[in-house]
This record gives structure tokens, C-alpha cells and sequence, in this order.
């Protein structure tokens, strides 16, 4: 499959689904670029353009940005996107997700509190089964080692915001040290915590919170991937 680099518009009005749903479990695969149907109430703003992940920099970019600020487009980009599609489908046979989406030449795995990857009410350390996921994705990683890593935590609206705050960083820092721990290169991870700055949906109901409790992670091409992705592709 070939992806080629597009404004935001064009770039969202032909979002390409690309995984099959997984039968009898919480999997959901969703479009490229959120849509509609995802009931996401903070679309973001951010224009698609080339160039490289700048994350630690901007505090209101998010994975999706992030991702997309660093396509490349053409046959490099597919090229990248073939990498990716290997890797979309290791998770999807390993890890119980609730969302797993294509979000330029990167991808977006995303756990929330109705998924075998979460925080218990109030911790930052890391239950049983968030370990074993992470377990998984250090594999992955170690397994693409041209592939770098995005985290994000999120937390519903519940209490007070400064306390959702610190509690967003810290577990955000936990993942990150775990996958350190496993032999993940520190400077292959970028995290950023947004407590609950960036609800996905609405707070309104039990199950509207359990979504945006949530922990994202972007896999992305670095530039050594770019660079070997343009030089397979050189015609």
C-alpha cells in the first residue's frame, strides 16, 4: 500500500482503515486520522508537514501530530509504512488493545482502563498485566530498532486536576523506565503526560471516563529508518 503525503483535509477525508477487527476481544481498529465516529471532542489543529518529530518542544502536540510532522511521503514513506504494517501486526496478535490505528507512516496503540493495559485507581506503579504488554513492545521494539516510541498518559476528569497532572507524569515516567529497564535506549522514548487536559470523549458517564483513562503509544520512523527508506527507494 502506497501513502503519499497530503494536507490535513485530504489526509483525513481519505483516512485508510488498514486492520481487520479481531473477533470476540475489546480490539477495535479505527480509521488513519481519528474520525468522527471516534467521538474525539479536541481535534487537533496541527498541519501535516515533512520534517522531523520536535515533541519535547511543543506542549500541546500529541502523538498524532508528532507522527505526522515526520512523514516523508512517496515511496519512502511506503516504505516506512511496510515497516509499520509488520509491526501492526505482531501487536495485533499479542496484545489486547482497544485501539490500533494508522496515523501517517507511524502507528498508534492505544490501551485504556477497559484493556489489559492500565493504572489501578490512584497508582503509577505497574500491575501484572500492564508489565507483560510492555514485555511485548520492548520485542517489538528491540525487533525494530530503526523504530522510536511516543507515550502519552491521559486521566478522565475525576478530582482535582493538579493531583491528575502528577499523577499523568509519573506513570508516563514509569513506562518509560520499565522499558529502559528492558533494554530499550533511553533516547529512543519521548513521553508527554496531559492528565486530563485531552479527554478523547466527554466525562459524563462511567464509560466515557474508563476511555479517557488511557495510555497511548506512537511508533515512528527515525531517521536512520528515513534515511534507509530513501535510499531503498531511489530510483
Amino acid at each position: 500500500m502506497k501513502y503519499h503525503l497530503m494536507s490535513k483535509h485530504l489526509f483525513i477525508g481519505f483516512a485508510i482503515c488498514f486492520l481487520a477487527l479481531a473477533c470476540g476481544n475489546t480490539k477495535k481498529t479505527v480509521e488513519t486520522k481519528p474520525s468522527q465516529s471516534t467521538d474525539y471532542i479536541n481535534p487537533q489543529s496541527d498541519i501535516a508537514i515533512t520534517g522531523s518529530v520536535n515533541f519535547d518542544n511543543e506542549e500541546s502536540l500529541t502523538i498524532y501530530s508528532a507522527i505526522i510532522k515526520n512523514v516523508i511521503g512517496d515511496k519512502a514513506g511506503a516504505y516506512i509504512g511496510n515497516e509499520m504494517d509488520k509491526i501492526a501486526s505482531q501487536l495485533q496478535e499479542t496484545i489486547d488493545y482497544s485501539e490500533l490505528l494508522r496515523a501517517g507512516e507511524g502507528l498508534i496503540l492505544e490501551f485504556n482502563s477497559t484493556s489489559d493495559f492500565y493504572f489501578n485507581t490512584g497508582k503509577t506503579n505497574l500491575n501484572y498485566n500492564s508489565k507483560q504488554n510492555l514485555d511485548i513492545i520492548a520485542s517489538v521494539l528491540k525487533e525494530n530498532p530503526k523504530v522510536h516510541l511516543i507515550i502519552e498518559t491521559h486521566t478522565d476528569a475525576n478530582g482535582n486536576e493538579e493531583v491528575n497532572m502528577q499523577l499523568s507524569q509519573e506513570r508516563v515516567q514509569s513506562i518509560k523506565d520499565y522499558l529502559v529497564e528492558k533494554g530499550i535506549d533511553a533516547s529512543r522514548i519521548k513521553t508527554k503526560a496531559f492528565g486530563e487536559n485531552q479527554p478523547k470523549v466527554n466525562n459524563d458517564t462511567k464509560e466515557n471516563r474508563q476511555r479517557n483513562r488511557r495510555v497511548e503509544f506512537g511508533f515512528y520512523a527515525s531517521e536512520e529508518l528515513k534515511e534507509e527508506a530513501l535510499t531503498q527507494t531511489n530510483d
